[in-house]
């Protein structure tokens, strides 16, 4: 997902929103608040309240809600409730959505045949058909269209997908000729190039989701604008925005499964503040609220307290178009070794966030070999500060430079920001160092990240958009739209292009990957600082809320509000 996602709305937001690839819970256990959030006297002796609606806070409004063009957490919190796909994660477990069954699959698993099912209806009543996706997977494609989601098409190995995005192909935006047709109104085929073993869960991704072609032409412009001018197929219809205040989702009565819909509004406000957001959970104005490390002391022993472990990275990314200087490995490795992530994660976030050195986290990926990925590999660039220390010096001398001045881009938060003064504090332990910290809005920080306007990107992290390690990798190979770094990494590049051509060959691969992960860390090509946790407090009387760690990150629309 989106590499901008900035500490702050991820420490509150994802316990908040319903992310398309957030992280909540590991793979093996996740957290239930049914489970343990306050009242152990049973459900038999409780009533539900009259009104099943729940109130949230979010830090940031919407930048975004198209889904061919939506790239950032926030948006996709919207877009995955309003749009839904053959394929959803629901309860932790991947299950047909708008197809009716799992797919069918030839024998040598590049033809993948779906039925979608006869009851998918848009929100207008329309018949949600095979053709509807056709026209959304190639409208990611379409130049004008300008998708920076447009490689997850090839990330998918569709077929020509990769000759379509290349304007030295004779296929260049030719977009009839991706390997996606439909058969007839209620069978779609989907080719591939090659083998994908995660391909399965890439169909539970919003890019993937399908568009109303009739709708959508005629909307032109002003499609996915407001609230009037979107089709929902999902279990909820944007149905109000206040931009930059508030915005609301309810039920969407037409939905397929819509029985199973028990939420019937979410109302999320804009709120910046984190001592105001608690203010707004102490009095029941919302039912969740993530914490701050401050708070988090004062709460960790309440049985309304969740400490969930999340799965993703947070990195800076060195931007060598605007600081030709990190070419040099030397800078890249002293930096990364300079910090101190163990008291950032302990003292600053102090909600279940570890120190990274890697990039692909922790509890996430299951390898052929039932192993997860991190299991036998030690952080990498262990370092230190006198090792940092040492690198630098011989750098400045291969640079010919005594000093450095370097802009370090984060976002506006409060957190954001005292973790900028940290990390800023930390760097210039490299004598002649100097850092100088820009913050910008979610919607600004974004658009700078994007444009390349930056020499440190330390605002981002980066969450899964399918179950496996290429989901982070992929981000840093040369070609990827979001990596806006320009940094030349042709020995990692081939190894993510080895890895690509291994699909059936699932050990090899496997094996590929995390050569290529320590090509990426040990050359500092990414500096990773840690990866994600969250603390939430959950209201009592508010059940059945799942903790995911893929899809929704906070599945809630089947949870239930009782009389309090």
């Amino acid at each position: 997902m989106r590499n901008g996602k900035s500490f702050f709305i991820l420490f509150t937001l994802l316990l908040v929103i319903g992310l398309v690839l957030a992280a909540c819970s590991n793979d093996s256990g996740g957290s239930d608040a049914g489970d343990d959030s306050g009242d152990k006297t049973g459900k038999q002796n409780k009533e539900l309240a009259s009104k099943q609606v729940l109130n949230f806070v979010s830090s940031s409004d919407l930048p975004n809600i198209d889904p061919s063009t939506a790239t950032d957490v926030t948006s996709f919190g919207v877009i995955n409730r309003t749009h839904v796909g053959l394929i959803s994660i629901e309860k932790k477990k991947a299950i047909p959505d708008m197809a009716e069954a799992m797919p069918e699959v030839n024998k040598d698993k590049t033809v993948y045949t779906f039925k979608i099912r006869d009851d998918a209806k848009w929100s207008n009543g329309d018949p949600v058909t095979a053709s509807d996706f056709v026209f959304s997977w190639r409208r990611v494609l379409k130049p004008e269209t300008a998708s920076q989601y447009a490689y997850i098409m090839d990330a998918a190995n569709i077929k020509n997908a990769v000759e379509i995005m290349d304007k030295q192909s004779d296929l260049y935006g030719k977009v009839e000729k991706l390997g996606v047709k439909a058969l007839d109104d209620k069978t779609l085929q989907v080719t591939l190039e090659e083998p994908t073993p995660f391909f399965i869960s890439l169909m539970s991704f919003v890019t993937f989701a399908p568009l109303n072609e009739d709708f959508v032409k005629e909307q032109g412009n002003k499609f996915a604008k407001e609230p009037k001018n979107m089709l929902s197929n999902g279990p909820y219809i944007l149905s109000g925005w206040k931009h930059g205040s508030s915005w609301t989702l309810t039920k969407n009565d037409k939905y397929w499964n819509a029985e199973k819909v028990n939420i019937t509004e979410a109302n999320y406000k804009v709120v910046k503040s984190q001592n105001t957001q608690l203010n707004l959970y102490k009095s029941d104005d919302i039912q969740m609220d993530g914490l701050s490390a401050e708070q988090v002391n004062a709460y960790k022993d309440k049985p309304e307290f969740h400490s969930i472990p999340g799965n993703g990275i947070f990195w800076w990314k060195l931007n060598v178009k605007t600081v030709p200087e990190f070419k040099n490995e030397k800078i890249r490795k002293a930096m990364s070794m300079v910090i101190n992530r163990e008291n950032a994660v302990k003292v600053l976030l102090n909600n279940g966030s570890i120190a990274a050195q890697y990039a692909v986290p922790k509890d996430f990926a299951t390898g052929p070999d039932g192993k997860d990925f991190r299991e036998g590999v030690e952080d990498y660039l262990p370092g230190g500060v006198e090792e940092a220390k040492k690198l630098w010096q011989e750098a400045k001398k291969e640079e010919g430079i005594d000093t450095l001045e370097l802009e370090y881009l984060t976002t506006d938060s409060d957190v954001a920001g005292e973790l900028a003064e940290y990390f800023a504090n930390q760097l210039e332990k490299l004598e002649g160092m100097k850092v100088t910290i820009k913050k910008l809005p979610w919607n600004a920080y974004l658009e700078t990240d994007t444009n390349g306007n930056y020499d440190i990107g330390a605002g981002a992290g980066w969450f899964p958009d399918y179950k496996d390690p290429m989901t982070f990798l992929g981000y840093w190979y040369s070609d990827n739209p979001n990596n806006t770094t320009g940094m030349e990494i042709d020995d990692y590049d081939k190894l993510i292009e080895k890895a690509r051509s291994l699909g059936a060959k699932p050990k090899e691969r496997w094996k590929v990957l995390k050569e290529a992960e320590k090509v990426l860390i040990e050359n500092a090509y990414a500096i990773p600082t840690y990866q994600s946790g969250s603390a939430t407090l959950v209201k009592s009387y508010v059940e059945d809320i799942v903790f995911q760690n893929y899809g929704y990150s906070t599945y809630y629309r089947e949870a239930k509000i009782y009389q309090h």
